[in-house]
């Protein structure tokens, strides 16, 4: 999950990646199409591998590690697997006569257990698990257009712990594992605003969500998070699965929509503090289009 790397996407690949895929020929004139290879080098730290070309003729590399739509440039580059597992690592080769690729198989033996020792992961899921609520204070939910973070629209306050208690109560569980694991637990209610349940404007049981809406619900997800992405380059947290979300049930990426759940969203960690008290404190902001962000904020418990 955590990329110790710096991350340059390529838009002007896209045509050629598909090119790839589908055919390697030679491009008339240009030579001969050349023969890519690299070498996957493991650091001192076993799980910090150095991606190495090894390609026989003058190429241009390009690495994409698992799915990603994220390339990373050049003749070596660093990445950091947290935990243990199988991953495919594909190196692109631009040369003269055209384009190659090989994918090949990094098998990690071991997860890192320093990975989660003062690491922006770490802040999110501990070294096991770590436990968020809804700060329970005044600007726990924001709504602006001033930056990230900003409540000049909309902010709530002190008032709002209590009158919203059904939600002050909302579980978010980060599990530091490999499959990403993230639990919400509802403690059986909601609050019904507007679009939610009856419409109550007041805390009712789970059971009043209709049909649509009941993926909004507890149950388990799974989460990514990419290292020193987002708008404060702390991280970004996307939550998946059909109904996952954070606060605010219609708040997502690009706007709200209050017809039902989606598939995931993704959240930019806007700050991440702890408090002397003992816990810790984490803003996530989504940005819901144009300059308008809905920002979050958080509680260890």
């Amino acid at each position: 999950m955590t990329k110790n790397l710096k991350l340059i996407s390529f838009a002007i690949l896209a045509a050629s990646l598909t090119i790839i895929s589908c055919t390697k020929e030679k491009i008339a004139g240009l030579g001969g199409l050349p023969s890519v290879d690299f070498a996957a080098v493991p650091g001192t730290n076993p799980n910090n591998i150095t991606l190495v070309n090894k390609s026989a003729t003058s190429t241009i590399p390009y690495w994409r590690i698992g799915n990603s739509s994220t390339l990373i440039k050049g003749d070596s580059a660093k990445y950091s697997f947290v935990f243990a597992g199988t991953y495919k690592v594909t190196m692109f080769g631009a040369g003269h006569g055209g384009l190659d690729s090989i994918t090949k198989s990094i098998v990690i033996a071991q997860s890192d257990n320093n990975a989660c020792v003062n690491t922006q992961l770490g802040f999110l899921a501990g070294c096991t698990s770590k436990k968020w609520k809804l700060n329970p204070a005044g600007g726990a939910y924001k709504v602006g257009d001033a930056g990230p973070g900003a409540g000049n629209w909309w902010s709530s306050g002190a008032g709002d712990v209590p009158t919203r208690s059904c939600e002050f109560n909302d579980e978010y569980t980060f599990s530091f594992d490999a499959n990403g694991t993230f639990v919400y637990d509802n403690k059986g209610d909601f609050f019904g605003d507007g679009y939610l349940g009856n419409n109550t404007g007041t805390c009712q049981p789970s059971s009043n969500y209709t049909a649509t809406q009941a993926p909004w619900g507890s149950g388990t997800f799974k989460y990514n998070f990419t290292q020193n992405a987002g708008a404060n380059s702390l991280g970004q947290l996307t939550v998946i699965g059909l109904g996952a979300h954070i606060g605010l049930q219609k708040v997502r990426n690009g706007g709200e929509v209050t017809s039902g759940p989606t598939s995931s969203i993704t959240y930019d960690i806007l700050s991440a503090t702890h408090d002397p008290a003992g816990y810790d404190i984490m803003t996530l902001g989504v940005n819901i289009g144009g300059s308008g962000w809905w920002s979050f904020t958080l509680r260890s418990f």
